[in-house]
């Protein structure tokens, strides 16, 4: 767990040109976030200062807000999934738009990603919407996932490379409790059959719903998947 001062994120935010942003996700329910807000020269500074852009390893996805995540945080408010008896992770938090929206439902939630920064904007964002004491960062390797089982896990659109998936698949073998649950936001990405696949055919059930999410006057179909992991140890992964 990463506890960040005020000192520390007003540093960080400074380095940024930030912009307020307000969702409603529901009637009375209206989240505050801070974003960057120019993600274009935030890649342009990066390209330049690494020179070229093969060498952004840590490309700044976490920096804006994106359609699934909205989407998944309403569809949260609407369906009243069970809440964890513990802290519920979140994967690739990024601004920690749904994490906090959690945290407002009562969820205790613990922020994951594998950007400082990130964090820093999601322990922010959480402290402007009043939810710190339901809300707490901490760093996450996919690539070396450490850690307490958990019963719950939450990723929005975070399938979106294919060399990742054997990483995702590592966490929830690892990190999942048997019968916990894995609820996954996308966008209908090409490789997401894929993943939904392997993971049914090492015992996972699984179930979709369908959101549409209108964004900058754009319609986006976005998939709700709830995975439930089974009480039987699965093969290990390597």
């Amino acid at each position: 767990m990463k506890h960040y001062g005020d000192r520390q994120i007003r540093r960080t935010l400074s380095k940024y040109d930030t912009r307020p942003v307000r969702r409603t996700l529901t009637t009375g329910c209206e989240l505050q976030m801070t974003a960057v807000g120019d993600v274009d020269a935030l890649v342009d500074r990066m390209i330049e200062r690494e020179g070229r852009l093969q060498r952004v390893e840590r490309f700044p996805y976490w920096a804006e807000l994106w359609p699934t995540a909205l989407a998944m945080a309403r569809w949260f408010c609407q369906v009243k999934e069970p809440i964890p008896s513990g802290w519920a992770g979140e994967l690739g938090c990024g601004l920690g738009l749904v994490g906090i929206a959690l945290a407002k439902l009562g969820w205790r939630v613990e922020a994951t990603d594998f950007v400082e920064d990130a964090l820093i904007f999601a322990a922010h964002n959480a402290r402007l919407n009043k939810v710190q004491h339901n809300h707490r960062v901490a760093y996450l390797d996919w690539r070396n996932p450490v850690g307490e089982p958990r019963e719950c896990w939450v990723g929005s659109d975070i399938i979106y490379e294919k060399k990742n998936h054997r990483y995702l698949e590592r966490i929830l073998h690892k990190l999942l409790l048997p019968g916990g649950r894995f609820y996954l936001g996308d966008p209908q990405r090409k490789d997401t059959d894929d993943f939904v696949a392997r993971l049914v055919a090492q015992g996972y059930s699984q179930r979709r719903e369908m959101r549409t999410e209108t964004w900058n006057s754009v319609e986006y179909q976005v998939a709700i998947h709830v995975f439930t992991k089974p009480q039987a140890a699965s093969r290990a992964l390597r």
